[in-house]
């Protein structure tokens, strides 16, 4: 996504659904084993945060850019796919080498630092995607449920988006308490260790 920003500017911004989201429904549908790992004990983590980041971007993948056709060529895309895989290129990799018992200090100082700009403005722009998602999915009448004519025509899939925005901030204030315990607890158990 880098380089095609580079070579092609502002116009990647438009088609990066058509570009990679192949390889993020791929990348995404895989990130589920994390909470099987998680809940395993394959790697030591929690099962609640790890679940909420998981089933969180999948829902923006699949629900979000997945069945809205008018989502796929709007810029939030691209900083969503974006902010995403920034997190990730520490994160895989930090874990890769903790199963080897390698550890680099750089690598594991990104891991636990990088998250602190780059995960609530991942948040931010998910909620910007669901804030632009919601008048069109109350125009197609998407996944809306039927109702009596007496109550109205259908309840809209809408207020479940309303009420996933509130949800995702709840998600955020978890998973970033919880980060930051992570973040905490590594350095401090460093410090301790060299002293």
């Amino acid at each position: 996504m880098t380089v095609r920003l580079f070579i092609f500017g502002k116009d990647s911004l438009y088609d990066t659904f058509h570009t990679i989201s192949d390889v993020m429904f791929f990348c995404q549908t895989l990130a589920t084993v994390e909470v099987l790992n998680a809940a395993f004990g394959m790697v030591r983590t929690g099962v609640i945060p790890t679940f909420i980041q998981v089933v969180g971007r999948n829902f923006i993948l699949f629900v979000i850019f997945g069945t809205l056709d008018e989502m796929h060529n709007r810029p939030v895309v691209f900083f969503v796919f974006y902010l995403w895989s920034a997190i990730e290129i520490f994160r895989y990799p930090f874990y890769m080498l903790g199963c080897f018992g390698t550890e680099w200090k750089t690598l594991t100082w990104l891991r636990y630092t990088v998250w602190i700009p780059l995960y609530p403005l991942g948040v931010l722009a998910e909620a910007f995607a669901v804030i632009q998602a919601i008048p069109i999915f109350d125009k197609k009448q998407l996944f809306s449920v039927p109702v009596p004519k007496a109550l109205g025509s259908s309840l809209s899939f809408s207020y479940v988006l309303q009420g996933y925005l509130i949800l995702m901030f709840l998600g955020l204030f978890i998973n970033f308490r919880h980060l930051y315990k992570q973040r905490k607890r590594r350095f401090r158990t460093k410090k301790r260790k060299a002293n």
